[in-house]
């Protein structure tokens, strides 16, 4: 028995060791294999760049405002990477820099609507590694949409219509008697008629209720000046005869503020002189508290808005046109026709109308964009039999313009006009047939009962929506 035993042990003790140079053998092969796997991997970590982890854009916000950014996360900190090896399409301006594993592109300017943009980034490195990669992402901006204001023979109304649909739109206030209509921020802000021919002024919100705002007693809101931003909203102001007592000092276009934000109320604009500034037109700069106004005397002055406010000429001009898309010049005439003056520089140039169809036009109101081109309405004469046509043309002063838009047989008309923001969209007022006009008897800021809005694409030209409606807002 004690040698069984013996031999039983001496035959475990031989399996034991068996299975042990086993397990070693496998365990090695297996550390081996591993640091085989891990040094491919390495190798082919340091064979690659960085990759793109995700991006972020406001899509809504690169159309209505300049320098928005687009971020591009990477899985590690990169190098430096310049604007040169950005590739945007369609084209666009942009900036870039770089905050450890963030990349960020800044586009100058406003983006085009309803536009699929393609960012390519090439050679982006890690700063760990030579290797390079590039970074594509792809992102839509929304379609645009325009506020106007339809009226009826009882209740008025205030449509927002996206220019990506059919109808009429949304209506997002209605109300009897609305004169004039200004978004501003997340209201809308509606001067309605009064007794006597006055206004009362009123704010609405998104929830359809509305505050009055106080103006003084026995005004008339001439007009609304919409700011691009902030809440700060203008007012042209004009005293009723008989509304006040002759006592009182009466209001003659002058201009006025508020600020949507505070209390609501009504502050009169005064000149250096500390008498009211008499206004005959007016337009906010990009900053929204500041504004370039054209006074009764044919001055242009520049007026910061704060505690003190500070009125500062900036040049003559016989008639104001309108302020650029970019805010840096104002267009306008004189007695010799179109001009154009810096804001930065005050250095007056004219504004010469190139030919339309080989014929030569005679140049009117005028909407700059921030190139070369601009938005103007031009009167041409029919060479065969001297009968004059308007017409809204397209004109980057290469010498010969495009036509966006002439009335049908040129029976119609051709009102007021604005430019997008972004420079893509010019919105018309238009009255199809003069002769069968009919005048909606409204006592102040009256229209034809025909009037519409069309909306043009200024590089295709195509009509991109047509709306029963004016005072077109974007």
């Amino acid at each position: 028995m004690p040698a069984a035993r013996r031999v039983a042990a001496t035959s475990q003790r031989l399996r034991e060791q068996r299975a042990r140079r086993r397990f070693e053998r496998t365990f090695w092969m297996l550390v081996a294999s591993l640091s085989v796997v891990s040094a491919v991997f390495l190798l082919l970590g340091s064979l690659q760049g960085p990759k793109l982890s995700s991006a972020v854009v406001d899509a809504a916000r690169v159309v209505e405002q300049p320098g928005q950014q687009l971020r591009l996360f990477a899985n590690q900190p990169l190098g430096a990477v310049t604007a040169e090896q950005v590739t945007v399409t369609p084209a666009a301006d942009v900036t870039v820099s770089v905050q450890d594993e963030v990349l960020i592109v800044q586009f100058e300017q406003r983006l085009r609507s309803a536009t699929e943009y393609v960012v390519d980034v090439r050679d982006v490195a890690a700063t760990s590694r030579d290797a390079t990669a590039d970074f594509v992402h792809r992102f839509t901006t929304p379609a645009a949409s325009l506020l106007y204001l339809d009226r009826g023979e009882a209740v008025d109304e205030v449509l927002r219509a996206p220019l990506d649909a059919t109808g009429r739109g949304e209506v997002v206030h209605a109300a009897p008697g609305i004169q004039h209509v200004a978004p501003v921020e997340n209201v809308i802000v509606v001067a309605r008629d009064a007794p006597g021919g006055t206004s009362v002024l009123e704010s609405v919100s998104t929830d359809g209720g509305a505050q009055q705002l106080p103006v003084p007693e026995g005004v008339r809101v001439d007009r609304l000046v919409v700011p691009p931003s902030g809440t700060l909203l203008g007012l042209v102001l004009t005293t009723v005869p008989g509304a006040v007592e002759e006592t009182d000092e009466p209001l003659d276009r002058a201009l006025a503020v508020v600020d949507l934000a505070g209390p609501g109320l009504v502050e009169i604009v005064t000149g250096l002189d500390g008498a009211p500034l008499t206004t005959l037109d007016a337009e906010f700069l990009p900053d929204g508290a500041s504004l370039i106004v054209h006074t009764f005397d044919q001055t242009l002055l520049r007026v910061e808005l704060g505690d003190e406010n500070l009125a500062l000429p900036v040049g003559q001009m016989p008639e104001m046109h309108a302020l650029s898309t970019d805010g840096t010049r104002v267009t306008g005439a004189d007695a010799f026709g179109g001009i154009v003056l810096d804001l930065a520089s005050a250095v007056e140039s004219r504004l010469d109308p190139s030919l339309v169809d080989g014929e030569l036009a005679f140049g009117g109101e005028a909407i700059l964009t921030r190139t070369e081109l601009r938005v103007q309405k031009v009167a041409v004469a029919d060479p065969a039999t001297g009968a004059v046509r308007v017409l809204l043309v397209a004109d980057d002063g290469s010498g010969a313009s495009r036509v966006l838009l002439r009335t049908v047989d040129d029976r119609g008309s051709i009102g007021a006009f604005t430019i997008s923001p972004n420079d893509q969209y010019v919105a018309v007022e238009v009255t199809p047939s003069v002769a069968d006009a009919v005048a909606d008897g409204r006592p102040v800021n009256g229209r034809p009962t025909s009037v519409t809005t069309i909306v043009i694409d200024v590089e295709s030209g195509a009509v991109v929506r047509t709306l029963e409606g004016f005072a077109p807002h974007w």
